[in-house]
């Protein structure tokens, strides 16, 4: 008798709870939040810190003028990356403020300009000189930061959808299967990804993320080649997606006798 047939003999016939995995918790999706707001602020500051900046010295670098005025500059070093900021007061003492990543070396001469269009817009002889250096280490941050916030916002989007489907099928007849799923680990994380077909017939693409100490990942059947290998899951009766089992056998509500007999037939 073949595995699958073996498992379907011993598997419960009553209906099943399904539980959630760890990273499936309304904690764990509040955590991802904060983070994708912490990392889209600090994405935001960036842009807004630079972007303004950039196009005032690009208006100014198509017709400028030097200009007398006091320019006060400050340097400092935080995590490697060097800042500087620049004061200017003009001489009807408006206060212009500019941010420069990459530090400015001491021995440089630092010379106001202004746009001779607008003499309103003033910027320093760096600054202009610097342009294509600055708007690329801001974009390159800026789209660092954006990295989690659009990784964060699939990860929620896929843990929405596989709750739904755990709420569907929850308190049903549950049957086992065998799905293909692709395996990455990272830290205490374990990830199963997988593709379902759903009631459309859409191919959809899941997600389980277990924790290596309290799940222990995903039951493999067979042998794993490449992080690619065959898990244990299960499927409801109105819901064609399945969702996957793991090692302690705790994401559904068996029994001990329940649990036994299926590590029986799985070792």
């Amino acid at each position: 008798m073949g595995l699958m047939n073996k498992l379907v003999e011993v598997f419960p016939t009553r209906p099943l709870k399904v539980m959630k995995l760890k990273q499936e918790g309304i904690l764990h999706q509040i955590k991802t939040i904060f983070a994708i707001i912490f990392c889209f602020a600090l994405a935001m500051f960036m842009a807004l810190n630079h972007y303004p900046g950039l196009i005032d010295d690009y208006k100014i670098s198509r017709n400028p003028v030097v200009v007398d005025y006091h320019a006060e500059v400050k340097c400092n070093t935080r995590r490697i990356i060097e800042n500087c900021s620049v004061k200017i007061t003009t001489n009807t003492g408006q206060v212009i403020k500019r941010a420069l990543p990459g530090g400015i070396s001491k021995n440089t001469q630092v010379v106001t300009v202004a746009s001779a269009d607008d003499p309103s817009l003033v910027t320093i002889n760096l600054a202009i000189d610097n342009m294509l250096r600055v708007f690329v280490i801001t974009t390159v941050l800026t789209l660092l930061f954006m990295l989690p916030v659009w990784m964060g916002l699939v990860t929620i989007l896929r843990i929405h959808k596989m709750r739904k489907v755990i709420n569907e099928i929850n308190g049903q007849r549950l049957t086992p299967t065998i799905v293909p799923i692709k395996l990455t680990s990272y830290g205490k994380t374990i990830t199963a990804i997988y593709h379902a077909k759903n009631a459309q017939g859409v191919d959809v693409k899941c997600v389980a993320n277990f924790n290596k100490e309290s799940d222990g990942g995903p039951i493999i059947i067979g042998d794993a080649t490449r992080g690619k290998c065959n898990a244990l899951a299960i499927i409801g009766q109105n819901n064609s997606i399945p969702i996957i089992l793991d090692k302690s056998l705790t994401r559904c509500d068996f029994s001990y006798n329940e649990m036994q007999a299926l590590k029986d037939v799985l070792s």
